[in-house]
């Protein structure tokens, strides 16, 4: 068989063709996953002052504004909610660390702003609607306080952390809700007194939500019950 002077050197090319195509297809992956890489350096190191905060303690205003700082260059690089809805965080408890005035309503504002485009980015983020339905009603908009908070409670309704201060902060606006958000705060008083009976007992005691509190443990389903009875062991 006659072997032509192409199909000679066409083999030859194929695994240098091949390594090149490789070498492209690696750079593009590394192109790809840099931003990623560098976002996510940039706030490894300052974790902890999140922990720190869900832990209900405050960090110093230095760390605070590094961990602000670092999730802003951040964002440059990758857009990320929870990297934004943390910001948001920060510059809430930097508010909290700022005596009244310009800066002060400034950082407030930023809050807000990085909290809501946060949200905009990934909704399904219970903790930070929380965040927003709070910044709504100090700023008097208990309509969007509102809300904020059914998202939350529609986002991650099983939340031990949350669900006592939802509790809290749906009374305060009960005037505001319609049916299907009184119900949803119903049911937070339900899972939390499956978690945590003796602090919601508390809460049936006071006048304002003695009543509310009583109605939603009539409406303890079967299994709430249960789950109540293997976590305490008694009804």
């Amino acid at each position: 068989m006659n072997t032509t002077r192409s199909d000679a050197v066409r083999p030859r090319h194929r695994p240098a063709a091949a390594a090149v195509a490789a070498g492209l297809l690696g750079c593009m992956l590394l192109a790809l996953g840099l931003p990623r890489l560098i976002a996510g350096g940039l706030t490894a190191d300052n974790q902890d002052v999140l922990w720190e905060i869900a832990a209900g303690r405050m960090p110093q205003r230095a760390e605070l504004d590094r961990a602000a700082d670092r999730r802003e260059s951040a964002a440059r690089w990758e857009a990320s909610a929870e990297r934004e809805t943390d910001r948001g965080i920060l510059l809430v408890r930097q508010a909290d660390a700022t005596p009244t005035g310009p800066e002060h309503d400034r950082l407030i504002a930023a809050a807000g702003e990085a909290i809501t485009h946060g949200l905009s980015l990934g909704p399904v983020q219970p903790y930070g609607w929380a965040v927003l339905a709070a910044l709504r009603e100090k700023a008097g908009d208990r309509t969007g306080a509102v809300q904020a908070l059914r998202l939350s409670m529609l986002s991650g309704a099983f939340e031990p952390d949350l669900m006592l201060w939802r509790i809290d902060m749906g009374l305060r606006l009960i005037g505001l809700m319609g049916p299907e958000n009184e119900a949803l705060l119903r049911g937070q008083v339900r899972k939390a007194w499956v978690m945590a009976p003796d602090k919601v007992a508390l809460l049936g005691q006071t006048p304002k939500a003695g009543p509310f509190v009583r109605n939603a443990l009539e409406e303890l389903s079967d299994a709430e019950i249960a789950d109540y009875v293997r976590r305490h062991g008694r009804k």
